[in-house]
C-alpha cells in the first residue's frame, strides 16, 4: 500500500485521518515508543554485517584496492 507521502508526490492528496481510518481497518494500530531504534541499538543489531561489509578489503592483481 502507497504511503501518504508517495500519493502526495503524485498529486493525490489524502487527509491523515484516512490514512489512519484504512490502516485501522486493516488491523494495523498506533506504532508503539519501543519500536523507536536509537543509533547505538542499531549498529549494536547490525554489527555482523557492519564488520562484514565496511571492512572487507582485496588487491587485485594490477594493485587497486577494492
Amino acid at each position: 500500500m502507497p504511503s501518504r507521502t508517495e500519493l502526495l508526490v503524485l498529486g493525490v492528496r489524502v487527509a491523515a485521518s484516512t490514512v489512519w481510518e484504512i490502516l485501522k481497518e486493516a488491523g494495523f494500530g498506533p506504532a508503539s515508543e519501543s519500536a523507536v531504534t536509537t543509533w547505538s541499538g542499531f549498529l549494536r543489531s547490525q554489527a555482523d554485517a557492519l564488520l562484514a561489509c565496511d571492512f572487507f578489503e582485496t588487491v587485485t592483481l594490477t594493485g587497486a584496492r577494492l
